[in-house]
Parts: structure tokens; C-alpha cells; sequence
């Protein structure tokens, strides 16, 4: 089951060449497939009252652009397997055109 959620790149955000950074992105991510946990029940508190926690072990991930300061951004997570207790997904960062800004797997 897919999840996306639209934002905006925010001053805070960016480096010093007007664009997001990386970490930037990484956070865009984060976030991603923190909110799909949330909406589905699975969230921070469920996950604090069963003593688990989601622990990222790696990024892979290959940036097209940057996007540049108050540019609309889409962001996309795909979970796709499941292996005892590693869990894989996909990543996407759009622009408003709907072309890739930046994909990932983690």
C-alpha cells in the first residue's frame, strides 16, 4: 500500500544554494512513512506501549535535481517486503510535473 503526502521546501531547509539539502530530503522520507505508520494505526505510541522502535539501517538513494526554495514537492513511500524483522521500501520526491527529483530505498 503506497502513501504520499505534498509539501513545500522551506527556508529552513535549504542550503546555501537556495535548494534542499539532502538531509533535507531524507527527512522528506522520514516523515513519509512516519505519517503512513500514524494513519495506519502503527505509530509512535502503539510502537512506545509495545516497547519495538523502527530502526533505519540504510539509504540508498540517487538525487535528478534539488528542488529550490518554495517549490512543491510530492513525496512517495512504497513498503514492498518483509523479512523476519527487516522491512523494505521505496522512495520518491516529485515536482509538480510529476518527474523525479530524487528516489530512494531503504
Amino acid at each position: 500500500m503506497s502513501y504520499s503526502f505534498k509539501g513545500r521546501v522551506r527556508y529552513s531547509e535549504i542550503g546555501e544554494d537556495g535548494c534542499l539539502t539532502l538531509p533535507g530530503i531524507q527527512n522528506y522520507y522520514q516523515d513519509c512513512c512516519t505519517f503512513q505508520s500514524e494513519e495506519i494505526g502503527q505509530g509512535m505510541e502503539v510502537l512506545e506501549e509495545r516497547q519495538r522502535a523502527w530502526v533505519l539501517s540504510s539509504w540508498q538513494i540517487v538525487v535528478n535535481r534539488y528542488p529550490k526554495l518554495g517549490e512543491k514537492v510530492k513525496i512517495v513511500t512504497l513498503p514492498y517486503e518483509l523479512k523476519v524483522f527487516l522491512g523494505y521500501r521505496n522512495f520518491a520526491m516529485l515536482d509538480e510535473q510529476g518527474e523525479y527529483l530524487a528516489k530512494a530505498n531503504s
